[in-house]
């Protein structure tokens, strides 16, 4: 039922979505001040979502700040999210989070992480993919070796990623505080960092700090189409925040 639930307010919380049952109400309200008053509000709306620089001053009080990274971390761990829900068994396609996946190897690679933990089933209803097990065999096909990768293939949520990630590390290390490093993208760290400290698994976040981009006029006054799916993105983070909080999940 959650899952269906978190689905469902996903969807709303698109802006187009918002923006669209304004232009609606607008459209067919019987009364003229009413249609003036819906069609005003969808237009601002649209100003408002479609404005980069407000997008990226909600983004930035949003976002959790890097800590100080330690040395070497026992583990790494990679939360799904990453392949395209258009994926198919023959065809794997990453999506917009494959940022995920190419820190994770960077990570590797440099030797900050000794193992990684890949977790994630499916977030879809119509998916009969294990993430995990793909994301494996993509890392395994780069050259990184087997033993080194974990898969837990059973979460369906960042919750759950939390829970059993955490079980798994508790019943599994030889240390009785392994160092971890949680690999995921920047709006997702809010909430995935309050579902492991939940769980009460210690863990640092990794998050890229992109280069500051310079302001130009453009950024204050032309709308950008594109910034509608990043608010997409916010907003359904924020939702979701929200409603783990209302379920005690963190």
């Amino acid at each position: 039922m959650f899952f269906i639930l978190s689905k469902i307010l996903g969807f709303i919380a698109d802006p187009l979505v918002i923006i669209g049952l304004f232009f609606f109400l607008g459209l067919f309200s019987k009364r003229k001040y009413r249609r003036r008053k819906h069609l005003l509000i969808s237009f601002l709306l649209l100003l408002f979502f479609s404005n980069s620089y407000i997008h990226k001053l909600s983004s930035d009080l949003w976002n959790l700040k890097q800590v100080e990274l330690q040395e070497e971390y026992d583990y790494g761990i990679l939360l799904g999210g990453i392949i395209s829900l258009n994926s198919t068994k023959k065809d794997m396609k990453f999506g917009y989070s494959s940022n995920r996946m190419l820190n994770t190897i960077k990570l590797y690679k440099a030797n900050k992480i000794n193992k990684i933990i890949i977790s994630g089933a499916s977030g879809s209803l119509q998916s009969e993919l294990i993430e995990a097990d793909y994301l494996k065999k993509y890392l395994v096909g780069i050259g990184i070796p087997n033993y080194d990768i974990i898969c837990e293939k059973n979460s369906q949520n960042t919750y759950q990623n939390a829970l059993f990630t955490s079980n798994y590390i508790f019943k599994n290390s030889k240390k009785p505080s392994p160092k971890c490093l949680l690999i995921t993208s920047d709006y997702h760290q809010r909430r995935a960092m309050a579902c492991f400290k939940k769980n009460k698994l210690n863990v640092d976040p990794y998050i890229i700090k992109l280069e500051e981009k310079h302001i130009y006029w453009e950024s204050f006054v032309i709308p950008q189409s594109s910034v509608l799916f990043q608010w997409r993105i916010l907003l359904h983070e924020m939702i979701g925040y929200i409603s783990y909080k209302a379920s005690n999940y963190i």
